[in-house]
């Protein structure tokens, strides 16, 4: 289970709006005061996600909570966003070169098929993230002190 701490900032029945921040891995890295990924993850700031999720503990708005995702759902987003675009992208450039296209003819094919990927990732990401199947879990609250992040009230009802 990949955990994270977050910050409740709304309550609605059964569910819960929860925000946590997106670090990059040099936060933690002890060559990040010297490297340029760093300088560039610096430069664009601290990020901040909001998501609405099941709430099975009766959470508050202000609770600090950790918040999870199982390793196999990671695994099957992370196939879905990339994966599936290349081997589209592969298939429609193997299919075009079968079928005697010019080498121009393939490439703009192969291209067309990766943007045809793209777009059914989308669909195939929309569909399951209304079914909940990619979404993190609440599983536990914390004590505020061990929270890095900082707390700021939503500004409306819904994100």
């Amino acid at each position: 289970m990949i955990e994270t701490q977050a910050i409740v900032v709304a309550v609605e029945p059964g569910y819960a709006w929860v925000e946590s921040e997106r670090r990059s891995a040099c936060s933690h890295c002890e060559s990040g005061s010297s490297c340029g990924v760093s300088s560039l993850g610096k430069l664009f700031g601290v990020k901040r996600n909001r998501m609405r999720l099941g709430d099975p503990i009766g959470v508050h708005a202000g609770d600090a909570v950790v918040i999870g995702l199982t390793e196999q759902r990671l695994l099957r987003a992370a196939a879905l966003a990339y994966m599936l675009p290349l081997l589209v992208m592969l298939a429609i450039a193997v299919l075009s070169a079968q079928l005697g296209y010019s080498q121009a003819m393939t490439v703009v094919a192969s291209l067309l098929g990766l943007a045809g990927g793209l777009w059914l990732a989308r669909q195939r990401s929309r569909r399951t993230a209304a079914g909940d199947l990619y979404n993190a879990v609440l599983l536990r609250r914390t004590a505020v002190a061990e929270l890095d992040i900082a707390f700021e009230p939503m500004k409306r009802s819904h994100p």
